[in-house]
C-alpha cells in the first residue's frame, strides 16, 4: 500500500505513505477535526456525492463531464488511482500536478499534527487535500466519490446539495453488512434532508432512508428517467441509448464512449444529477445551466481508464477494472455482446472470491490467461487455477508471467477470438507501472497539460 501511494518523491507523499499501514478506519470524527483546522475548505463549494457499488466512478465522471460542458469550473475527486496519486483529483484544465498534491498533503499534514495530534487514514488526508485544492483553484462545483459504504466515509464530512447511489450490490461485506438492506442503509447515509437523491434502486434506498430519518427529494432510475433502446455499436465500441422520462420535456438520444448497458444507465443517473444541480444551481447564482440536451454530447469522450477500454483492435483488446461479482456480470454481458469467445486474463485480490468472477466470465471465455503477480494483495496464480477448477472445471487456463500471458493470449486471439483483461484495479496498476500494458485513456490524462 505505501509504494502504491508514493508517487512523487515530495515531503506530503511522504506522509500519505506512511498512514498507509493504519488501512482503512471508517468514521467522521477524525475528518471533522481536520477539515475545521484547514479552515473548512468544503464550505465554500458546492458539491455533489457519489456513493454505491458498481458504477460510482463511471457516474461521478459522467456528471463532472455535464457540468464542464456547460461551462461551469468543475473539480472531480475520485479513487483509487492507477499509477499517479494525483488521478484522483482533477481541475477544470485536467489532473492536478504531483506538486500541486504535494503541496495540500504538505498543508494537510501540518494541520494534522496541531496538538493534539490527528492521525488521519489515507483517504481522509487525500480528501482533505482534494477540498484544499478545490478551494484554492476556486471551482464552481465538486463531484466527489466516496471511497468505502457513505454513512461513516470521509466524503460525508461534506454537505452535498446533490447525492448519487449508483447501483447497489454485495460488496466490502465484512464492514457494509451482508444483505442489501444493510449495504443500503450505509450509502443512504449521504443523503441530505430536502435536497435531492438520485438513485438506482428506489424501493431498497427508500427503505434506508426511513431508517435513517432523512426525507430528501428522490429522483429514480425508472420512474423520473428510463433508458430505452439501448445499442452497442462501432469499434472501438460505444452504447447508444435514448432517455426518457417526466423530467425531460423530449426524448433525448445519448452516446457514450464508455460501452455496455450499464453505462446507459449510469449515464442516466449523471442526467438527473445534473438537472437537480440545476435546479439549485439557478435560484443561488441567478444563472441557468444550458439544457440537459446541450451537455450530453460531452458523455462521447469520457476518458475513464480500464473501463472497457480498448487498448488496441489488432486484435481486440479491452480492459475493464470489474473486481466484484455484479461488476464483472456487467462486463461478461458486454464481452457477450460482442458475440465471440475471449482469451480472458485475469487476476483477483486477496480480499475477493475468485470463483464468482470465474462464473461470471466463463460462458464466454475460451481461455483464462493467469499471470504471476507481484502485488501482495493478489491471489497468486496456483490459487485461481484451483477455483477454475471448482467453479469452471472444463475451462481451460494457462499461467505465466504478465508478459507471457498477454503474448499467448495476442496469438490466440489473431485468430479470430479477443483478449479480456480484468480482475483487480491493482493488478491493472501494476502492470500499467511495469509497461507491461499502456492506457491510452490514461497516457491522454497524464500527459495533458
Amino acid at each position: 500500500m505505501n509504494e502504491a501511494l508514493i508517487s512523487h518523491d515530495g515531503p506530503g507523499h511522504r506522509w500519505l505513505a506512511s498512514l498507509g499501514a493504519r488501512g482503512m478506519e471508517l468514521g467522521l470524527q477524525r475528518i471533522r477535526q481536520l477539515l475545521e483546522r484547514l479552515g473548512r475548505p468544503e464550505r465554500d463549494l458546492p458539491l455533489i456525492a457519489v456513493a454505491g457499488t458498481d458504477g460510482k466512478g463511471s457516474t461521478s465522471a459522467m456528471i463532472a463531464a455535464l457540468l464542464q460542458a456547460a461551462g461551469l469550473r468543475v473539480g472531480h475527486y475520485t479513487s483509487p488511482h492507477l499509477v499517479e496519486t494525483r488521478e484522483r483529483v482533477r481541475l477544470a484544465e485536467g489532473l492536478v500536478s504531483a506538486e500541486q498534491l504535494d503541496d495540500a498533503l504538505v498543508q494537510t499534514h501540518r494541520a494534522a499534527a496541531v496538538e493534539p495530534a490527528l492521525d488521519p487514514t489515507p483517504f481522509e488526508a487525500l480528501t482533505a487535500a482534494a477540498l484544499l485544492l478545490f478551494r484554492v483553484d476556486q471551482v464552481e462545483v465538486a463531484v466527489l466519490e466516496v471511497g468505502l459504504g457513505g454513512r461513516l466515509d470521509a466524503v460525508n464530512a461534506t454537505e452535498p446539495v446533490v447525492s448519487v447511489i449508483t447501483h447497489l450490490a454485495y460488496d466490502h461485506m465484512a464492514v457494509l453488512g451482508d444483505s442489501l438492506p444493510q449495504i443500503a442503509f450505509e450509502k443512504a447515509g449521504i443523503a441530505r434532508e430536502a435536497r435531492a437523491l438520485v438513485c438506482a434502486q428506489p424501493s431498497l434506498v427508500k427503505a434506508a432512508l426511513r431508517k435513517h430519518g432523512i426525507a430528501p427529494r428522490v429522483l429514480s432510475l425508472g420512474h423520473d428517467l428510463l433508458v430505452d433502446q439501448h445499442q452497442l455499436t462501432g469499434q472501438p465500441p460505444r452504447t447508444t441509448a435514448v432517455l426518457r422520462g417526466p423530467l425531460l420535456a423530449d426524448e433525448a438520444i445519448v452516446e457514450l464512449g464508455l460501452p455496455g448497458r450499464h453505462q446507459a444507465d449510469n449515464a442516466a443517473l449523471a442526467a438527473m444529477a445534473y438537472l437537480a444541480f440545476a435546479e439549485w444551481w439557478l435560484p443561488m447564482t441567478g444563472r441557468a445551466l444550458p439544457p440537459l440536451e446541450d451537455a450530453l454530447p460531452a458523455l462521447l469522450d469520457i476518458d475513464w481508464p480500464l473501463r472497457a477500454e480498448v487498448l488496441s483492435t489488432q486484435p481486440l483488446v479491452i480492459a475493464d477494472a470489474a473486481h466484484n461479482p455484479s461488476g464483472m456480470q456487467a462486463f461478461a454481458q458486454l464481452l457477450l455482446e460482442r458475440g465471440k469467445l475471449w482469451q480472458v486474463i485475469l487476476a483477483v485480490r486477496k480480499d475477493r472470491d475468485p470463483e464468482e468472477l470465474i462464473r461470471a466470465l466463463a460462458p464466454v471465455t475460451q481461455c483464462f490467461f493467469l499471470p504471476r503477480c507481484e502485488g501482495e494483495t493478489l491471489r497468486s496464480a496456483e490459487e485461481l487455477t484451483a477455483a477454475i477448477d471448482r467453479a469452471a472445471p472444463a475451462a481451460a487456463y494457462a499461467v505465466g508471467s504478465i508478459q507471457r500471458c498477454f503474448a499467448e493470449a495476442t496469438t490466440e486471439a489473431a485468430r479470430g477470438t479477443g483478449v479480456a483483461i480484468t480482475g483487480s484495479q491493482h493488478a491493472l496498476g501494476e502492470w500499467l507501472q511495469s509497461g507491461a500494458l499502456r492506457s491510452p485513456r490514461l497516457q491522454k490524462r497524464l500527459t495533458r497539460p
